[in-house]
Order: C-alpha cells, then structure tokens, then sequence
C-alpha cells in the first residue's frame, strides 16, 4: 500500500509516540536491495518529518524504515517483571548469569516464563542488563 502523498504533522506525531527513540523494533518486510535481512533488530534513533524511522540496525546498518512501505514489529521494553525475576536467579547463586541457557533452565524451573522468553526474543538487552544493571 504506498503513499502518494507525504504524512500529515498528526500522522508523524503518531509514528513518534509509536515509536519513541529508543524503541527496539524487528525487521518484518522491506522492499530495497540494501535492506538488512528480515529478523535482523535494531534502535530507533529517531522519526524524520515524513514520519520514516531512523534506525541504527544491529547488524551496522543505518537503512531508514519508509512510512507506509517497509513494515516492523516494535519490541516490548523489558518489563519490572523480567528484571525480578533476572534478579532473583542472580540471587540463587546457582549458575553464571551470562550462561543464558542455564540462566533460561532454572528460570523456566521457577515458572519465569517472561524472562525464559525475553531471553529467547533479545539476548542482546538481557546481556546489557546484566552488565550494566540498565534496562534499555
């Protein structure tokens, strides 16, 4: 579904609150030879005024996300509950916080379900967390 016309101010305005900058965002579709692949996850670094998100991809690319064309999925934020439950292991003493399949056997042991699966969907924050205490 392309756009003819370019976004209205209330359309960028939405596209900034959906996706405030630091937002993590996945790759779903993206019709352009320069395109990371799909899956690859990156930051919002920002929302230009056609309403296209600038993203610092992980992978090293900087390839905007094109308003009404190329289509992601915004990665939920690492929630108080995934943060106490990472603490709680921590606590246990039982394993190397960094060994995130042992860190994900005793979590799902425990019925963590949430941090088993934020282990599984971004690796990356869970690491930075456990190194640096920020949730980002």
């Amino acid at each position: 579904m392309a756009h003819n016309q370019f976004p209205t101010p209330e359309q960028v305005e939405q596209v900034q609150r959906q996706y405030p900058k630091g937002s993590r965002i996945e790759l779903v579709w993206m019709d352009d030879p320069q395109a990371p692949p799909i899956g690859t996850k990156g930051t919002v670094v920002g929302v230009d005024d056609i309403a296209s998100l600038m993203v610092a991809w992980d992978n090293g690319s900087h390839l905007n996300v094109a308003y009404g064309e190329d289509i992601v999925r915004r990665i939920p934020m690492m929630s108080d509950t995934v943060k106490k439950q990472a603490l709680a292991i921590r606590k246990t003493g039982l394993t190397n916080m960094l060994d995130t399949a042992a860190v994900q056997r005793l979590a799902f042991d425990r019925g963590y379900y949430e941090l088993v699966d934020f282990i599984r969907t971004d690796q990356k924050r869970y690491v930075t967390f456990i190194m640096t205490g920020k949730a980002e």
